[in-house]
């Protein structure tokens, strides 16, 4: 008799098979709103990154719908294409990497500076609570969905649907392809996770201020750090 190997794999992986089944199985109906963030991490007993995580992943296939403000809502959807698409996604190459990081900047930069002028406290919560879930990854969670997270949250505060929806589609392709990079790269030391932490609590601090100026240069000094960390990685594997 033989058997498979079994595999680890991360609790993020385990909420979204679950949420999936409950989708497939029709407890979960297309249009349907899934319960909040908080409500699901205490209801699988998991870190609400994980939870984010997990959404995020049903959403890169379409499985679901997060809309900034108002939850997160089933598709319908035939689960028989669905991928994983951490795995099924190409890695890609270093040009492509400075290409995504060019328009980052030139997308996150003006978010941050418009978010300095039109956020509310609303804004500045959802802000606030991804930095505390982003302090607490620790382990396999890289906390990769606590800063994708953040950055949603700066381009809703910007205040402009179309900036929103743009940065909506590119966290979902950073998520997707860096995902890895990040893991080995950027938190394989404890000093490179608390200087991420650190600028990312920079760009909050400026925008909470309301000080566009100070806010753009933060999150344009943040996006290069990353971007250098990540090549550097690329041209030493």
């Amino acid at each position: 008799m033989s058997f498979k190997q079994i595999k680890n794999k991360k609790i993020s992986e385990i909420v979204r098979d679950q949420i999936e089944e409950q989708i497939r199985s029709g407890e979960l109906k297309p249009g349907e709103k899934l319960h909040s963030v908080v409500h699901l991490a205490d209801e699988f007993q998991v870190s609400r990154s994980a939870v984010r995580e997990a959404l995020s992943a049903l959403r890169a296939v379409g499985a679901v719908t997060i809309r900034q403000g108002e939850g997160t809502f089933v598709n319908d959807y035939d689960f028989s294409s669905m991928s994983d698409p951490l795995k099924s996604e190409r890695v890609i190459s270093r040009q492509e990497m400075l290409d995504l990081f060019e328009v980052r900047k030139l997308m996150e930069a003006g978010a941050a500076e418009l978010a300095a002028e039109k956020r509310n406290d609303e804004h500045l919560r959802v802000m606030q609570e991804a930095l505390d879930d982003m302090a607490a990854a620790s382990g396999e969670d890289v906390g990769e969905a606590s800063d994708v997270a953040f950055h949603l949250a700066v381009a809703a505060a910007a205040g402009n649907k179309t900036l929103y929806s743009m940065m909506e589609q590119l966290a979902d392709t950073l998520r997707r392809t860096m995902y890895e990079a990040r893991r080995v790269w950027l938190f394989s030391e404890k000093k490179t996770l608390t200087r991420l932490y650190e600028e990312h609590v920079a760009i909050f601090e400026a925008i909470q201020a309301g000080s566009a100026d100070a806010a753009r240069q933060a999150m344009l000094t943040h996006l290069s750090n990353v971007e250098k960390a990540i090549i550097d990685g690329i041209s030493q594997s």
